[in-house]
């Protein structure tokens, strides 16, 4: 399993128009394959920062993604126009996860899911 994580900065004011111009992207990506979960945060302390939290099968589904036509061509200009072009951007392999609650699932439901 491999998480993405992306920190990026808005442009100031543009929060609310960010927050549903990634919506609409989620929605036109919602059957990627091999996207298991994804998370969109804004910081506690700078309402200009977030992050985007993604779970994939594995490192090749997440390049599939962010190289095809869809998010080159449409998901990715959609929210550019908000961001300030500060941004970083981590790829790494889950070793451990653990859920709580009603919405906790083992790791194999999750990769199910």
């Amino acid at each position: 399993m491999i998480v993405r994580i992306v920190w990026g900065k808005l442009k100031p004011g543009c929060w609310e128009d960010f927050r549903l111009a990634y919506k609409n992207a989620c929605e036109m990506s919602a059957n990627t394959p091999g996207l298991k979960a994804r998370w969109l945060s804004r910081d506690c302390d700078d309402e200009n920062a977030i992050y985007s939290i993604t779970l994939w099968d594995s490192e090749e589904a997440l390049l599939s993604y962010a190289n095809s036509k869809l998010t080159r061509e449409k998901l990715f200009p959609m929210i550019e126009v908000y961001s300030t072009g500060t941004y970083s951007m981590d790829v790494a392999e889950v070793e451990f996860s653990d859920h709580f609650g009603a919405m906790a699932k083992t790791p194999e439901k999750v990769l199910e899911a």
